[in-house]
């Protein structure tokens, strides 16, 4: 068995914590532009609901059935990320 070098894990760490960042600042990005969008079209968190429902159960229709992914994990993918830019979307509305 072979041992990663600790400098190799700060590494690989360090990497790790800038791919999270540069992920929650994709969500924080895109949900203020769909929060900007539906405050001036003047929608509800309800209308937002609406077309979060939507938007899911297509992206889950167009992912999940790919032979070169791995369905559940598609699925719980896509669920986790639709759901945080929801909830970040739903904290601007009224």
């Amino acid at each position: 068995m072979s041992h990663a070098r600790p400098d190799a894990w700060e590494l690989l760490l360090s990497r790790l914590s800038a791919l999270l960042a540069l992920r929650e600042a994709l969500l924080d990005e895109t949900a203020a532009e769909w929060a900007r969008f539906a405050r001036n079209a003047g929608w509800s968190r309800t209308d937002l609901a609406a077309l979060w429902e939507g938007l899911t159960e297509d992206l889950l229709r167009r992912y999940s059935h790919d032979p070169a992914k791995d369905g559940p994990t598609v699925r719980g993918d896509v669920l986790a990320t639709m759901t945080a830019i929801r909830d970040r979307i739903a904290k601007e509305l009224p």
